[in-house]
């Protein structure tokens, strides 16, 4: 009764037809159309898990938004309009069950009474002359509106998703297909027909709860694709500076002192080429570099310049970056700076960023050009305390957001005097990535997950090492329209759990949420859910 590749779901739906024909064959008591009741109530509970997903990634879409909207925005508009037509729809098929309650029973028909459809007070379960008449003629062919609205849905998102991306668009127009269905003898027979006619009328409301599960896991497909884009041609960074560059890094009484301030983040697992020297500009973006340039050192992604300062002057220089991009081309920066050959004030670099993390300790340089590092006195505004330590100095915040100031003094010449200061923004650590077998999302083959251990919590592109121990999650098994969730305190996979997992079939889905961890500070952290697609 298929037309084309049908996803496992539509086949469950298919072998359940098939069964209830074969019983209504029978003869059999109507206790056996109560077995509907309980697929009905496990598609609503699916509809409503997608939902809760999908507020997630929406939310998302916002926070990232009023961050960039510029860079942000085209795919946050591509996102609205499938959240709006997917709302549409599933509010369209809602109503319908609303509507064809009336019509089968009446305007104050049980399971209609809360003003919301309730299939387990549904009172004429076996009509099957009803569910036909109301989206077909009779029902000024409901069923050929609906058809229309998956359509609209279904082009909506085939025209979003590009062509490079064949696998998903094939899953949206197999699993929103509306085409006719060969019926053998009885010729095609029209997707109206065969899905919502001569069959009971307690069935009639399982397809419209089942139309909207595969509503909601087409749009879950969709905006996770666009949310993903956001990101995709973007350089991948693991470090992050504060930078400040000056004009000068000598001002003498009466001028002014100048600079730029500004993050650079760069990948210190990718090492670039820098070059030092002067370089013919090719046009679109492209240099020549000559055989002999002189070629720096690079450590952790930065190149090394070291130049003696022996003359005391302004000392200019420059050169060129270059840098491998993610689609395997070259990309070229060139750079110009000086600098002054004297006395210099106070410097002091933070070991990672202007940013101190409460709850942990932060390591931060403090050092004064001329002076011993036995005379320096560093010292810190109120909410964080600074502890001198074998390589530098370490802050640990005792308040969760604000601002220290790091000051500075010297002892010379018997008395302490200001050198200088820094002012550091307070942070929370940022949550961690719950991960299985090195993935936090898409597809995993049923063996490979089956055989995971435990479940752990990974701080992706973070500045500091620290471990987050999961404490307890939940993991839910979806084979077709049945879920199944499954509790455990702990990292570990239960024997239930895995157990479930070698039963699914493929194209399952396996959720794993309400996972929390414990971070170095003792909190407890919420994570986000994992959801695998089993292959």
């Amino acid at each position: 009764m298929g037309h084309g590749k049908e996803t496992p779901r539509q086949k469950m739906i298919g072998l359940m037809y098939l069964f209830l024909t074969a019983m209504l064959a029978l003869n059999v008591s109507k206790e056996v159309l109560n077995s509907f009741i309980l697929v009905g109530n496990s598609l609503e509970k699916t509809i409503e898990n997608y939902k809760s997903k999908n507020d997630k990634v929406y939310n998302e879409f916002d926070k990232a938004h009023m961050q960039n909207p510029e860079k942000v925005g085209p795919w946050k508009d591509k996102a609205d309009q499938v959240k709006k037509k997917a709302t549409e729809l599933i509010d369209a098929l809602e109503q319908h069950k609303i509507d064809l309650v009336k019509y089968a029973e009446s305007d104050d028909a049980p399971s209609i009474a809360t003003g919301k459809f309730d299939i387990g007070k549904l009172v004429q379960k076996d009509n099957i002359d009803k569910g036909g008449e109301y989206f077909g003629e009779l029902g000024k062919k409901n069923g050929e509106k609906i058809e229309k609205q998956i359509d609209e849905y279904r082009e909506l998102l085939v025209s979003i998703i590009p062509d490079s991306q064949k696998a998903l668009k094939h899953t949206i127009e197999t699993t929103l297909e509306t085409e006719g269905h060969d019926a053998g003898d009885l010729g095609t027979i029209s997707w109206v027909s065969h899905t919502f006619e001569h069959i009971p009328l307690i069935a009639d409301f399982v397809m419209l709860a089942k139309l909207q599960t595969d509503v909601k896991n087409m749009e879950t497909d969709a905006i996770n694709y666009l949310f993903g884009q956001i990101s995709a041609g973007d350089f991948k960074v693991n470090k992050i500076d504060a930078v400040v560059i000056a004009k000068s890094n000598y001002v003498m009484t009466g001028s002014d002192y100048s600079a730029d301030v500004f993050i650079a983040a760069y990948d210190s697992t990718q090492n670039p080429e820098v070059y030092v020297g002067e370089f013919k500009n090719l046009g679109e973006g492209k240099y020549e570099i000559p055989d002999n340039a002189q070629k720096l050192d690079v450590v952790n992604g930065k190149g090394v310049y070291i130049q003696p300062g022996k003359v005391v002057g302004e000392k200019k220089w420059g050169g060129l970056i270059k840098l491998i991009k993610p689609d395997g081309g070259e990309s070229y920066y060139p750079f110009k700076t000086e600098y002054q050959v004297a006395k210099s004030n106070v410097v002091i670099s933070p070991t990672k960023m202007n940013v101190f993390y409460t709850g942990i300790d932060n390591p931060v340089d403090i050092s004064v050009p001329g002076i011993p590092s036995t005379d320096i006195i560093p010292r810190i505004t109120r909410g964080a305390r600074i502890t001198k330590v074998a390589n530098g100095y370490e802050v640990r915040p005792s308040v969760r957001k604000g601002k220290v100031n790091v000051l500075v003094y010297a002892t010379i010449e018997g008395a302490q005097k200001l050198m200088g200061s820094m002012e550091f923004r307070i942070r929370t650590v940022p949550p961690p990535i719950a991960k299985v077998m090195g993935q936090s999302s898409g597809s995993i083959s049923r063996a490979m997950l089956s055989s995971a251990p435990y479940l752990y919590a990974e701080l992706e592109d973070f500045l500091f090492d620290l471990k987050f121990e999961i404490t307890e999650f939940t993991m839910v098994s979806q084979e077709g329209i049945y879920t199944n969730e499954m509790k455990t305190k702990g990292n570990k996979f239960s024997k239930e759990q895995k157990d479930a997992i070698k039963g699914s079939k493929k194209g399952s889905r396996i959720t794993i949420e309400n996972i929390e961890a414990r971070g170095p500070d003792g909190r407890a952290v919420p994570l986000s859910p994992i959801v695998f697609k089993l292959k």
